[in-house]
């Protein structure tokens, strides 16, 4: 037996098992984009009645790109968790852990929207945006992937605040709710660009504009990262569009557009609940472990801003019967609140103080009551 497990660890390569699954999953993810751009080119065609377009051929590159993610989301399971028998506690304690955590939630994300949303039922058009929205998944997991392999993977013990049984599902939540509010973002930025290139190729005001609206995705700070090569993309494909005349009727980009307003709301209404509930574990959490359910730290704020944002959203569609840009500029603009709470929370003036700052390698978590270090010893020279 001790033969076999030495002969293992040198098929290892000396590498974790955790660290082995999560490469085989990121790999599965780059052929999940592969898949789901030939699928997206093969619904194009049949879409178009192009000579040898097939039905059979389109359902099994559906198939085929659907159980290639399958064995992604898999393999990433597998891989957080065999890191939380190796670290001993739930995987969510250093940023690396948190972001593969998000990786597994982006991808559990598209199988459950995969199924709610049911793009392909509405025949070939809708099941381009399913193709598409399933390679963008795709590629941000493969992307984080490989800056989480720029990131630290040693192991930390887990803090005391942390050792409790609300851990686990709180994360999770808050977790998934971010994967599944990512992706309704990510179309919102897609439907942004699509109204800037469609009025650039097509010529008018639309473009104009839309002007502001393309430089504040192509040059906002760190969603750049995101954003920038999602509108290359899309000018990418309507350049080629125009250059084989084959460029969209204004008819058929506001359809699109009428379309993806329908979708991102979906892929909200499934990660909106997990957001609520990750809150309100958090606050029980809080009472259990500091005796005050909302201590308004700057983390706890930044959370319910975002979820502010959202609940806007719901009152601006239910009530005012809003739609297209302005409902979908609120929902872009949850995201990228999301995006602030969830990573850039770290490099803000305010968060060095925080109580939240745990995943942080430099930053030795704070235990204790609510509230600055400098506020805790006062309190006990009063109680002295």
């Amino acid at each position: 037996m001790n033969g076999w497990i030495r002969e293992l660890h040198f098929l290892e390569g000396g590498l974790s098992g955790s660290t082995l699954w999560l490469r085989a999953s990121t790999a599965l993810c780059a052929l999940t984009v592969l898949f789901g751009a030939v699928a997206a080119f093969e619904h194009g065609r049949l879409a178009r009645g192009s000579p040898g377009a097939s039905r059979a051929r389109t359902r099994t590159l559906e198939w085929a790109t659907f159980t290639v993610l399958l064995g992604s989301l898999m393999a990433s399971f597998a891989s957080v968790w065999r890191r939380g028998i190796e670290v001993n506690h739930f995987p969510s304690q250093t940023m690396s852990e948190v972001l593969v955590m998000f990786t597994l939630a982006l991808l559990a994300s598209m199988a459950v929207l995969h199924f709610a949303l049911r793009l392909r039922d509405f025949g070939p058009g809708w099941a381009i945006l399913g193709d598409a929205v399933l390679v963008l998944v795709a590629l941000g997991a493969w992307g984080t992937r490989v800056y989480v392999s720029t990131l630290s993977t040693a192991q930390r013990d887990l803090p005391p605040a942390l050792q409790s049984y609300w851990f686990p599902p709180h994360l999770s939540a808050l977790i998934f709710s971010y994967a599944t509010l990512g992706i309704a973002g990510a179309i919102c930025a897609v439907y942004f660009a699509i109204r800037f290139w469609s009025g650039v190729f097509s010529g008018g005001r639309r473009a104009r504009s839309q002007f502001l609206t393309f430089a504040c995705l192509a040059l906002l700070p760190f969603v750049h990262v995101v954003t920038l090569p999602l509108i290359l993309a899309v000018g990418l494909v309507f350049l080629v569009l125009k250059l084989s005349g084959h460029l969209p009727a204004r008819d058929a980009v506001a359809g699109m557009e009428r379309t993806m307003d329908e979708v991102s709301y979906r892929a909200f209404s499934v990660g909106m609940p997990f957001l609520t509930a990750g809150l309100f574990m958090g606050a029980f959490w809080a009472q259990e472990a500091w005796a005050n359910y909302w201590g308004w730290d700057s983390k706890e704020n930044s959370a319910l801003i975002t979820w502010l944002v959202y609940v806007l959203y719901i009152h601006l569609r239910w009530l005012g019967g809003v739609r297209g840009e302005k409902a979908m500029a609120v929902l872009m603009g949850g995201a990228l609140s999301v995006f602030m709470t969830f990573q850039i929370f770290g490099y803000l003036p305010d968060s060095q103080k925080s109580l939240h700052r745990y995943t942080d390698d430099s930053v030795v978590p704070r235990e204790g009551q609510q509230g600055t270090a400098s506020d805790e010893s006062a309190r006990l020279e009063r109680d002295e």
